[in-house]
């Protein structure tokens, strides 16, 4: 443990007048971390993957489904053809593996003001809310989910969850990541004479690339 830590840490403890935790007090915390308890979550009739294009939908955000992984490259040309996109993105590189097209120029890097479309993987998506849950990495730098004008976003139908508690569990069976992204839909506001403006803080447009095959390349 670092100093600053150290000494934070223990003026913490002194000012809650808590010197070191007893054995039986420890074990219960960690009890407690490696089971711990949920509220009350609502219930839905549609399956999780009807639930989350639903909530993706009211969202705002776009969805195109595939039964391929292989069909990946061809669905995001095609998404930027019809939006008249450049042939030019900025990517997770946990994505190079895949057969892009040769002409559609790819850059694996942190996102730049003036890049205009990003493609990144998605760790989860909820489907009580439609959100999406992305992990930053090496590989995938935050900045690709809010820079670009565009985020698509490539998400696995067997990693969508009911609710968000049960996105807790499935990071707790890996290394912690240094951030955590919630997003659902489009970035967007209402502050400007409560008319809906989107892309305020990120991107204007957000679509989903929905994938069912299990496995991935």
């Amino acid at each position: 443990m670092n100093t600053a830590r150290h000494t934070i840490l223990n003026t913490i403890r002194r000012s809650l007048a808590r010197e070191k935790l007893d054995e039986v007090t420890h074990q219960q915390l960690l009890d407690r971390i490696a089971h711990p308890q949920t509220h009350t979550k609502p219930i839905f009739k549609e399956t999780l993957v009807d639930k989350f294009l639903l909530q993706l939908e009211k969202a705002v955000g776009t969805i195109h489904q595939l039964t391929n992984i292989a069909e990946i490259p061809s669905a995001v040309t095609r998404f930027l053809q019809q939006n008249q996109f450049f042939n030019q993105v900025v990517m997770d590189s946990h994505l190079q593996s895949l057969n892009w097209p040769t002409d559609l120029e790819i850059a694996y890097r942190q996102a730049l003001p003036d890049d205009k479309v990003s493609v990144t993987g998605a760790f989860a998506g909820v489907a009580e809310t439609g959100s999406l849950v992305l992990l930053s990495s090496t590989e995938s730098p935050t900045t690709l989910n809010f820079l670009p004008e565009a985020h698509i976003v490539i998400l696995f139908t067997k990693d969508i969850v009911a609710h968000i508690e049960d996105v807790w569990p499935r990071l707790r069976e890996m290394p912690t990541p240094r951030t955590v992204n919630f997003i659902t839909g489009p970035s967007r506001t209402a502050d400007i004479e409560q008319t809906l403006q989107l892309g305020a803080h990120g991107p204007k447009k957000l679509h989903v690339i929905l994938v069912s095959e299990t496995e991935r390349s």
